[in-house]
């Protein structure tokens, strides 16, 4: 009787254990495809003069506001209007409050495999390309800084134009790491 439970239990333990596999690599390639879209869809709107005939909109409606890269770590995600649940369950987001182009542009991400887990390991130096809908800005590292969970002084309106990435710290549940970047002249 103790043999058939026990069976049992790990045939449900193998089960489960696969099927968590193929939703990790389901959601990883879904991701993937997401920034190539996206990326196409941004390029398309930044070479025309005429926005109508884009799918500005479409993705503007969607809080789909562009894709950021990050080639050192080879990091490469589409960006939402947004800090809540169901955006960064999906996107790096953007705080509302900051800007989108000109000023501190602010976005936050998990700390996970599939969003900014490698982000600890971007150097001063190392370029951030951001693509937002109407262009296309260079960014350069020069900060990189753990912060308390409630300092949002990183966040603050900038006179040069800058990007700060903000993620949490694993088993640090009060810190974040903050990244912030200056634009290339």
């Amino acid at each position: 009787m103790k043999n058939k439970i026990v069976v049992g239990l790990v045939i449900v333990a193998i089960i489960s254990l696969v099927c968590g596999i193929c939703i990790f690599i389901f959601n990883k390639e879904t991701k993937s495809e997401d920034y190539d879209e996206i990326t196409d869809k941004v390029e398309e709107i930044q070479d025309t003069n005429n926005i109508e005939n884009t799918e500005f909109m479409e993705l503007w409606e969607t809080n789909v506001i562009g894709t950021l890269e990050i080639p050192s770590i080879n990091l490469k995600l589409s960006i939402a209007e947004g800090i809540e649940d169901d955006v960064l369950a999906k996107y790096i987001g953007h705080f509302p409050s900051t800007a989108l182009i000109n000023g501190n542009v602010g976005l936050a991400g998990h700390n996970t495999s599939d969003f900014l887990a490698n982000l600890k390991n971007v150097e001063k130096g190392d370029d951030i390309v951001y693509n937002f809908l109407l262009g296309t800005k260079t960014y350069t590292v020069d900060t990189i800084v753990e912060i308390q969970e409630d300092d949002w002084s990183y966040l603050e309106d900038t006179e040069d134009n800058k990007i700060t990435l903000i993620t949490c710290i694993r088993n640090q549940p009060t810190k974040r790491l903050c990244v912030q970047a200056t634009e290339k002249v």
